[in-house]
């Protein structure tokens, strides 16, 4: 059994370029390296800051090395590779102290095999940087792994929502595994150590209140490798690689089960911050509520999970085009922003609230049936029309509450566009019957 702390995450930078080759971007891994400014970096050649060793092309090129360039002029091994036709390079830093460096300085010490392994890890690196999704980097994590140690298995297995869930791959041990017992992967994840098991008997050792050895030897499992997938200190996961053979691990299998787990993190932790930011760039600039958007794909998720029924709330304000007309624009938005919070005080997770534009809010909720709905849409309609704070009396406000309740076994096929139009039509009708009232009807999908 092998015990290493956890490992440092291997960074990747990147550095995009032009036609011509001049530097048009840098993420700020690649600044921190040499540290500069991206305005010191913006518009000069690649070759300024970056030593090629192989010319790259386009995106089939194999991943090289290269050293990049501080400010000082000192140079920093990196390892390569090319995205987007070439327009853009990942950037791997391979200087003594990276997690990186020690499987691939024991790939160019050990020869073919280890060559080998060192080509599918920078290919690996690159198509890490490429995921767009947890599923894709779970799915390429298992796929990479199996081909680098040659393995009869690969599973992954992720925390979610304080439960392990195996997300990729295949689990050999799960037919035979001991009921009650903690999941599978739940062991390396806690300890934040690789763990080696070169016999079964070996895992004994490590799980001693289970008896995991019978577990191995009915599923024909000789040994495994299980590394933990972390993120600055924070566990996410574990990745276990299966032998249904005898198998000798070399100086390089530790290595690179936490760099391949590495760059599986570091993806994961992208994504998440990506996903972060398409949200905050779809929340109302006034209010903060979801925009339509972003309201959109809330409703679409709720739908996916089929509660009983779904009631859908399209909200007119009635009056607040004198409160613009009268107290002007600022104080428009600081009304807009109060009648946000009261609705947002009317639902509960998942129930989403958003702005639809202009004194338009839209709200969706869980409800148990029409009657419910009429309830939720009067609480709201009742709770708009009290004053609000910084707004004379003489001026009133109240809203036209248009609201269709949608049965979830009277309808199988949902169209969000349509519900929200039915919702939208209702809020019609409230209006045109004089406003501070509520129209509830019922959602059929064609």
């Amino acid at each position: 059994m092998t015990h290493l702390p956890p490992p440092r995450p291997a960074e990747c930078g990147s550095v995009d370029v032009d036609e011509s080759g001049l530097i048009t971007g840098a993420n700020a891994a690649l600044l921190a390296w040499t540290g500069l400014e991206l305005a010191d970096v913006i518009g000069r050649p690649l070759h300024a800051v970056l030593e090629v060793r192989l010319p790259l092309a386009g995106e089939s090129e194999t991943p090289a090395d290269a050293m990049l360039r501080n400010r000082a002029g000192a140079l920093r091994p990196v390892a390569i590779g090319a995205l987007d036709g070439g327009r853009r390079l990942v950037v791997f830093d391979l200087s003594p102290d990276s997690s990186f460096a020690r499987p691939f300085g024991a790939g160019r010490r050990s020869g073919r095999r280890g060559q080998e392994r060192l080509e599918i890890l920078l290919a690996a690196s690159v198509a890490f940087a490429e995921t767009r999704t947890e599923d894709a980097v779970f799915e390429l994590l298992a796929d990479v792994a199996k081909r680098s140690f040659s393995a009869s298995h690969v599973s992954v297995h992720l925390r979610r929502d304080g439960r392990m869930m195996m997300t990729a791959g295949v689990n050999p041990l799960i037919d035979h595994w001991p009921q009650g017992y903690q999941p599978t992967g739940a062991r390396t994840l806690l300890g934040g150590e690789v763990i080696v098991i070169r016999t079964p008997d070996d895992v004994t050792a490590i799980v001693p209140d289970a008896p995991m050895a019978d577990v191995f030897r009915a599923a024909g499992i000789h040994g495994a490798i299980s590394s933990p997938i972390r993120y600055k200190d924070e566990a996410l996961g574990s990745m276990i690689v299966y032998f249904d053979h005898p198998r000798d691990f070399d100086d390089e299998a530790v290595p690179l089960a936490e760099a391949l787990s590495n760059q599986a993190a570091q993806a994961l932790t992208r994504i998440d911050l990506e996903e972060k930011q398409r949200r905050d760039a779809m929340l109302d600039a006034v209010t903060g509520l979801p925009g339509r958007r972003l309201f959109e794909d809330e409703i679409n998720r709720m739908i996916q999970e089929r509660p009983a029924a779904i009631c859908v709330l399209f909200i007119d304000l009635d009056g607040f085009k004198s409160i613009n007309d009268a107290l002007g624009h600022a104080a428009g938005d600081t009304l807009l922003r109060q009648v946000g919070a009261r609705l947002q005080s009317f639902v509960r997770a998942p129930d989403v609230v958003g702005r639809f534009g202009g004194d338009e809010f839209i709200a969706t909720a869980a409800v148990d049936d029409n009657d419910g709905a009429v309830a939720l849409a009067e609480r709201i309609r009742a709770a708009l029309a009290e004053p609000y704070d910084g707004i004379p009396t003489h001026l009133p406000i109240s809203a036209s509450v248009g609201a269709v309740l949608v049965q979830s076994d009277e309808n199988p096929f949902i169209v969000v566009d349509q519900l929200i139009r039915a919702a939208d039509h209702s809020m019609y009708d409230a209006k045109a019957a004089g406003g501070n009232r509520v129209e509830v009807t019922r959602y059929r999908s064609a």
